[in-house]
């Protein structure tokens, strides 16, 4: 074992390295808990409320009061808060037990965590195998100052390490040197650089409470209006279909009697509406106040408005991007821009972690693209967005695949360039996906029984897990086949350039989304 670097700031424990959590930490581990303590209560003391305005029906000698000695409780006050004051006690005691045994330090080369009382844990992270380190803020937390720090390691989300909860400036603290740290251990295995390429400056610069700050090495890139993210919220499939389904109830058999239908419906329209509600919802909260920035390695992405976070996307782990608009975005020029992230596995996390860009203008969108390393001038990435079919240099689907997508067989197709590859679907949601050709993971022909008999084939271009899907679909059997020579030829070609493992090259080097130090497109 290797003596323990040093600590992030002169008021770390003394006892090897090892640092405890911060002293509130036990208040917001236990505040849940006593939210529902004092939830329960105040229910309670309403429904004695309403109690005592009808003595007769509701009798301190009913057997449902007797059996769980509720009235019993409520009719007393002192007893009541005698309860409520040895629950809080229970609850703060059992956290501040737990805080007591938390401790954290970063030594050998890994960060470790103990905590449990009875069942003790000591979880361990090699700094070689950190993929990411957030800051998240929920809103007790933001109430008291405090931060919690997640370290994302290459295992997946149960190999994640939180650190819950140290102060705001700690917590940045922490979080830059971890980085430094990794990126230390990274440049050990770091492939040597041609003379005279430039190499992006990496280290602390990374840490910085938002993108938005003016502060060295973070240069701040969009930032999305919480009004325009509410509208374009709102303007989803599911609220525009519900919408047209009552317009044309309303149209079909009159205003007032669909009022009263709906009306005499709305039991069975509730789960549908709270669904939906819940859903958006959610979108606001957490992508509310998104801003994003750039440094020499990174992008740095905050968001959130009751959980506030600030996380860290790598460029050399972003493996595949794509470009999206709905078709009740385009009158306002909106896109959305996500990404696989290397290391970010399926079902570890939600939209959060994958979303660069929730909406934007195509200004905007540019500009996120151009900090992956794209060319905003690049034809082949315009006509990818806006081309309707039939461009130079732009494979398309057989007059067949019309049978299986009338509406946008003819946008579709796949466009190879020097250093990735280009696919387009869609002609309702316009989209459009860019994967460097050194990050192509395996390809896949699929046939299914309607394709074998219009002589069809699907072509996938198998990337990290992620929301952004590289298939060509409906391919004539030949144009299948040298889909799959041709893209499998660049990829290898690629992979020998860069070298084997291009998908994990450490934030020191500075790489773009392209393998190499040529832009994303030509």
């Amino acid at each position: 074992m290797t003596a323990p670097h040093p600590a992030p700031t002169a008021s770390a424990a003394p006892d090897d390295g090892w640092q405890r959590l911060h002293p509130l930490s036990p208040l917001l581990r236990g505040g849940v808990v006593l939210l529902a303590v004092l939830g329960y209560v105040v229910s309670q003391l309403v429904d004695s409320v309403f109690r005592s305005f009808d003595p007769e029906q509701y009798l301190p000698g009913d057997v449902g009061d007797e059996a769980d000695g509720t009235w019993a409780v409520t009719a007393h006050p002192l007893l009541a808060v005698a309860a409520l004051v040895v629950v809080i006690a229970v609850v703060g005691g059992v956290s501040w037990v737990s805080w007591r045994f938390s401790r954290f330090r970063v030594a050998g080369g890994q960060v470790e965590l103990r905590s449990g009382v009875l069942f003790r844990q000591h979880r361990q992270v090699p700094l070689e195998r950190v993929q990411a380190v957030e800051t998240t803020r929920p809103i007790l937390a933001r109430l008291l100052g405090l931060s919690q720090v997640v370290v994302q390691s290459a295992g997946g989300s149960d190999s994640h390490l939180t650190l819950a909860f140290l102060g705001a400036d700690r917590a940045e603290e922490v979080r830059a040197h971890l980085l430094e740290l990794a990126g230390r251990a990274d440049d050990r295995g770091a492939p040597q650089h041609a003379p005279g390429q430039e190499v992006a400056p990496s280290g602390p610069e990374v840490a910085s409470p938002s993108p938005t700050d003016r502060e060295p090495g973070v240069r701040p890139l969009v930032q999305v209006p919480n009004g325009r993210l509410f509208v374009a919220t709102i303007l989803h499939g599911s609220t525009i279909v519900l919408g047209l389904l009552l317009l044309a109830a309303g149209l079909t058999v009159g205003i007032a009697e669909a009022g009263l239908k709906v009306l005499a419906g709305a039991p069975a329209l509730v789960p549908v509406v709270l669904g939906l509600g819940v859903s958006r919802v959610k979108e606001l909260l957490v992508h509310g106040n998104f801003a994003i920035g750039r440094t020499g390695t990174a992008l740095r992405v905050r968001h959130g408005l009751t959980d506030l976070r600030n996380a860290t996307v790598p460029l050399h782990r972003v493996q595949a991007v794509e470009v999206l608009q709905p078709l009740w975005w385009r009158p306002w020029g909106w896109w959305r821009v996500r990404v696989n992230v290397a290391g970010v596995h399926a079902g570890d996390s939600t939209d959060d972690e994958t979303v660069l860009l929730p909406v934007g203008t195509s200004t905007e969108a540019m500009t996120v693209l151009s900090a992956l390393g794209a060319d905003p001038e690049d034809p082949v990435l315009l006509e990818a967005l806006h081309g309707d079919g039939g461009e130079p240099g732009w494979t398309g689907l057989p007059p067949a695949a019309r049978r299986l997508d009338p509406w946008s067989w003819r946008r579709t197709g796949y466009a190879l360039a020097a250093h990735s590859l280009y696919v387009r679907r869609g002609r309702f949601t316009r989209r459009a996906v860019v994967v460097p050709h050194a990050r192509v993971q395996s390809l896949a022909l699929h046939q299914g029984p309607l394709q074998a008999r219009l002589g069809l084939v699907s072509a996938t271009v198998v990337s990290t897990p992620g929301p952004v899907d590289a298939s060509v679909p409906h391919l004539d059997a030949a144009g299948a086949e040298v889909f799959l020579d041709v893209v499998g030829g660049r990829a290898r070609e690629a992979r020998r350039v860069v070298g084997p493992r291009a998908d994990e090259r450490p934030a020191a080097t500075g790489e773009p989304l392209a393998p190499d130090p040529a832009p994303l497109v030509d």
